[in-house]
């Protein structure tokens, strides 16, 4: 299943997010929250952000690809683009004195657009099933 591969690459960079935001908490001095003068608030934002958006994607993208509408390559177009984009919005908002809006905008878009595509794939997979195929 092509969904196994993206999962286990977006949990790589989840792992990657989640241990430069505990070495951020550290080094900061913050247990809770972005801080008191919001000394970590976009890695706290850029992780929270991709626990926001990934689940969701990660489930459509299943049952787009055990549906009988499946195409492997908008699998992979999906999964790669999600994969990318979760990166750069990463990279665009995790410092705040560094943030570059143009990786974060992009990162977004290359999140949001992928969900729309799979939310209406996933609407044709259920017409297609219970229309056509009976």
């Amino acid at each position: 299943m092509f969904t196994n591969l993206y999962l286990g690459l977006l949990a790589l960079l989840y792992f990657k997010i989640s241990l430069d935001t505990i070495k951020e908490r550290r080094s900061k001095k913050v247990s809770l929250g972005p801080g008191e003068h919001n000394e970590i608030a976009g890695i706290v934002s850029a992780h929270a952000n991709f626990n926001s958006y990934v689940p969701i994607f990660i489930i459509m993208l299943y049952l787009y690809e055990i549906s009988d509408i499946a195409f492997a390559p908008i699998i992979h177009a999906l999964g790669l683009s999600v994969l990318a984009g979760r990166y750069l919005h990463y990279i665009g908002i995790k410092d705040l004195d560094s943030q570059n809006f143009k990786f974060r905008v992009a990162g977004m878009r290359m999140t949001l657009i992928p969900i729309v595509i799979l939310a209406l794939l996933n609407i044709a997979a259920f017409v297609y099933t219970t229309r056509i195929k009976g």
